[in-house]
């Protein structure tokens, strides 16, 4: 291992709750927090703060239209050149949630520079810029300032046409949820800090981390959806919590559907969940109903606060079948986990079988 890899072993706080770092602020909070904020808009702003969408979008003529968004947070892993590209991965999947390409990136960087060598700096800086290369996007500078805790992120700047802006609001009644990434992030990053993951699900877990979300939407785009978000700090039931509420619906969840990351489900079932779980549970059971009796442990997976994860499409029944086949031959383990209808907007049903 290198030097400056020995020294990053000090990422990670010793808090078992930084595994949950990437968990927000609730809806429910941001709500409280941005009530008294002197209202601006414009006809231009195509999605802003309303609905808590992934990012603003702002149209600049009839055929272009700007994405903005900014994400960040601190280590979830001790490799500074692993967390740059998970943070990067993060901050760039909002683009990929509007339906829309990433052409810019400034970084965000808070660091202890009298605590670490400049060389984690320079890992950390560098894994996020290999991710917005790949992405495709130009890192052009950014803004960096001392402090006690090690905090980075991107903000991103991507472009989408505007009749083909993709919101969390746009649902259907009887949409299928289509889902391209397992959950369980939080939970098996807690496993990762213990040396409790096996090699294989070591490095099942860093793939999906790491991995873009680009290829997901370039192939959900195909098949015409009609919403979209991506998994991140809210759990999967608050996202679909959002979704739900934004399109007026609620949701039926299958949660024998959900793909889970290999050895997250043992891990829960010890009691290795992060405490952005708990906050998680907090404000979205109240709009959760279990239809049948679903084990606590899966519970915990579907409240799990996610990093870099997937991408979640509302899609008509007659193209979720396919869209689910090319995203699997395109190697993501992906699934039809529920669906959309009509009743109490926001209203989550979680069962353990599949109900069509």
């Amino acid at each position: 291992m290198n030097d400056h890899r020995q020294t990053a072993s000090k990422l990670l706080t010793a808090n078992v709750k930084a595994a949950g770092c990437a968990a927000k602020i609730s809806s429910t909070e941001l709500q409280q927090i941005l009530t008294n904020l002197p209202v601006t808009t414009s006809p231009n702003l195509l999605t802003g703060m309303e609905n808590f969408e992934d990012a603003a979008v702002y149209r600049i003529s009839d055929d272009l239209a700007i994405i903005q968004t900014i994400d960040f947070f601190p280590p979830v892993v001790d490799d500074p050149f692993l967390y740059g590209m998970i943070a990067a991965a993060n901050a760039l999947s909002d683009v990929y949630a509007m339906g829309g390409t990433p052409i810019l990136a400034l970084n965000v960087l808070c660091f202890p520079t009298c605590d670490f060598p400049i060389e984690v700096v320079q890992e950390i800086v560098r894994g996020g810029a290999t991710q917005v290369q790949a992405s495709g996007a130009i890192l052009a500078g950014g803004h960096s300032i001392q402090s006690h805790e090690p905090i980075y992120g991107l903000s991103v700047m991507g472009t989408v046409h505007p009749s083909k802006v993709l919101t969390n609001g746009g649902a259907k009644a009887d949409d299928r949820i289509v889902l391209c990434k397992p959950i369980g992030t939080g939970v098996a990053l807690l496993g990762m800090k213990a040396n409790l993951l096996s090699q294989s699900a070591n490095a099942e877990l860093l793939k999906s981390l790491t991995t873009l979300n680009n290829t997901a939407l370039a192939i959900g785009i195909k098949y015409k959806p009609n919403a979209a978000t991506d998994v991140t700090g809210f759990g999967l039931i608050g996202h679909i919590h959002e979704m739900a509420k934004g399109s007026h619906l609620s949701a039926e969840l299958w949660s024998a559907q959900v793909p889970l990351l290999p050895e997250a489900l043992a891990l829960a079932e010890q009691g290795f969940v992060p405490a952005g779980a708990y906050g998680n549970r907090k404000s979205y059971e109240q709009f959760s109903t279990y239809i049948n009796d679903v084990d606590l442990a899966i519970t915990d997976l579907l409240f799990d606060p996610q990093t870099s994860g997937g991408l979640l499409f509302a899609i008509p029944l007659a193209e979720s079948e396919q869209l689910v086949k090319e995203l699997v031959a395109a190697g993501m383990q992906a699934a039809c986990i529920g669906k959309f209808k009509i009743g109490g907007a926001g209203n989550v049903e979680v069962s353990n079988d599949e109900r069509r």
